[in-house]
């Protein structure tokens, strides 16, 4: 896969398509079309190395930059976590750990039939889906 291809690709994996998109989503967007389109005008001949790859550094460094702006824009504009959502959250995840050091007791320290490894990972896993639920949405 040549490089601009991969740099194409990884241009399109860059997660700015959601139903309701805030003002830092739409400017990365322009942003990302804009270098996409000034740098894809004129690009070098391929049988000329150098060029190529500097043209196609120079569109990975630029698309770099339009991710990091993009994130930190995002970062600014999330809402500040309330002590309510922290005590809500710091509450939620203390039982999990309660629920997961019992869980842990429960099987520690004896060799278990194929029933027992089947109901404790399934209890693993679902104590895992419940401490992420905890946290979804929250970014501390």
């Amino acid at each position: 896969m040549t490089r601009s291809r991969t740099i194409a690709l990884l241009a399109a994996f860059i997660p700015l398509h959601t139903a309701a998109q805030s003002i830092c989503d739409t400017r990365a967007e322009a942003e990302q079309a804009q270098v996409i389109r000034e740098l894809s005008a004129r690009p070098p001949s391929k049988h000329d190395k150098e060029a190529y790859i500097a043209w196609s550094t120079k569109m990975h460094t630029a698309l770099a930059a339009v991710a990091q702006r993009h994130e930190e824009c995002r970062r600014a504009n999330r809402p500040a976590v309330t002590p309510e959502m922290a005590a809500k959250v710091d509450a939620c995840l203390a039982e999990n750990n309660r629920r997961s050091d019992e869980s842990e007791k429960r099987y520690r320290g004896r060799n278990l039939s194929a029933e027992e490894q089947a109901a404790s990972r399934a209890e693993g896993r679902r104590l895992m889906d419940e401490r992420m639920a905890c946290t979804r949405g929250v970014s501390r």
